[in-house]
């Protein structure tokens, strides 16, 4: 705000300054201020510990006023400028923040997190009929009362509705109002979508059903089986080779996600380490993993050595030369392996296994919950394999039984046996 007084100073004195767009630019500052000077009848104050401060008149607000407090003097007229002569939002509606707020949240990094918003929004809010006049209100004037009944219709017609899917539903509206309700978007005043929440009947939500340990993980017979398979398949079909199985033995060796899988390159496996660094589908390569906590090194078993080696004889013996580890003859993924075809092969191996059809992840899942289950390996360090942020995720999501049935039953029945 110094050099502003300066430059204004300088302008009423009839100081010469040689750039002329400070020049303009500080004429329409002046200008602004003293429009907003005449609309704003609070004392602006100052105190070193709480910056600048003042109040405007807000009917959205908890007794009809809301405070604006900057580091600055500068930044105080900013903002009394935005809010009396810029703010043209006060009566923007959920429908129009929407688009604001999913571009202010769109990053080089988060395209499948938008797709995944912008279908739900086509399917609970734009496509609904029950949320027209919703989405189109000024969302200043939606009562706690009205997101409530809306919520309550909206799962009635969607039901059953367990937590999953209520979060799918409605992080739309919450975080749209949380963006709502930051001090310097000022729409409302505060994230009422919390207090609706918090209100809604609870017989509309169902149990999370929770699932099978069989549906989940392989026990240590499958996991064999399925190497035995893997072996006999390769030699068998010939004619259509694919390294499928091979990454399917490979990630339950490494409990890498299926994206890490088909993004890894041989300049990521050094001193018998891997380093995972990057994921890819058949729509490309994102050089980053799924989370922050991807970002990791771990060891590399004898037997996941092993599967590399066999891998790299299995590439030069089909004349496959690119940087990937797991390859195919396909341009259009740019020879990297189909992100869906290790799927495809654990389902048919399944089938013939004559158990629950599983997707690659539990092939993750069955590495994870193995280590947890070794004393000699501590919580921690499987959660740095596994690449979690927080050690509940990796105990509540990948921790499962993996004895068969007949196991688990002798294991009860011994531990019940008196004498």
């Amino acid at each position: 705000m110094d050099d502003l007084k300066v430059l204004l100073n300088s302008i009423d004195n009839d100081v010469i300054i040689d750039n002329m767009e400070d020049v303009l630019e500080i004429l329409n500052m002046k200008k602004k201020i003293k429009q907003v000077q005449k609309m704003h009848p609070y004392a602006i104050n100052h105190t070193e510990k709480s910056g600048w401060f003042t109040i405007v008149d807000d009917i959205t607000s908890k007794g009809g006023k809301r405070k604006i407090r900057k580091a600055t003097e500068e930044k105080l007229w900013n903002a009394l400028i935005k809010w009396y002569l810029e703010k043209t939002d006060k009566n923007i509606s959920l429908e129009n923040l929407y688009k604001e707020w999913l571009d202010w949240k769109r990053t080089p990094r988060n395209a499948s997190n938008i797709k995944r918003l912008e279908d739900s929004w086509k399917a609970y809010y734009s496509s609904e009929p029950l949320s027209k006049d919703l989405i189109s209100k000024p969302m200043a004037s939606i009562t706690s009362l009205e997101l409530r009944t809306w919520a309550e219709k909206l799962m009635k017609k969607h039901y059953p509705v367990d937590q999953k899917k209520f979060s799918r539903m409605f992080t739309i509206v919450n975080q749209c109002y949380e963006y709502a309700a930051d001090e310097d978007i000022a729409v409302v005043s505060e994230n009422i979508w919390q207090k609706a929440k918090k209100k809604i009947n609870k017989d509309l939500f169902v149990a999370t059903v929770t699932p099978s340990d069989e549906s989940q993980v392989f026990t240590d017979e499958e996991r064999l089986a399925i190497r035995q398979m893997v072996t006999e398949d390769l030699k068998k079909y010939k004619k259509q080779p694919t390294s499928a199985g091979f990454q399917i033995l490979f990630m339950f060796e490494t409990g890498l996600r299926i994206g890490e899988c088909c993004g890894l390159k041989w300049t990521d496996i050094k001193n018998n380490r891997l380093y995972i660094r990057r994921q890819a589908n058949n729509k490309g390569v994102k050089e980053w993993p799924k989370t922050h906590n991807g970002y990791r090194d771990i060891p590399l078993t004898d037997e996941a050595c092993n599967i590399l080696k066999q891998v790299s004889e299995y590439n030069q013996a089909h004349g496959f030369n690119a940087e990937w580890v797991f390859q195919s003859n396909n341009p259009k993924y740019d020879y990297r392996l189909s992100y869906i075809a290790a799927d495809r092969k654990l389902r048919k191996l399944c089938n013939r296994l004559d158990t629950v059809k599983k997707s690659p992840h539990k092939c993750r899942k069955t590495c994870i919950s193995t280590l947890l289950d070794n004393p000699n390996v501590s919580n921690r360090t499987v959660q740095r394999f596994a690449g979690h942020g927080d050690i509940n995720t990796t105990l509540t999501y990948y921790s499962f039984d993996r004895s068969s049935k007949e196991q688990q039953a002798k294991a009860i029945n011994d531990a019940l046996k008196l004498g």
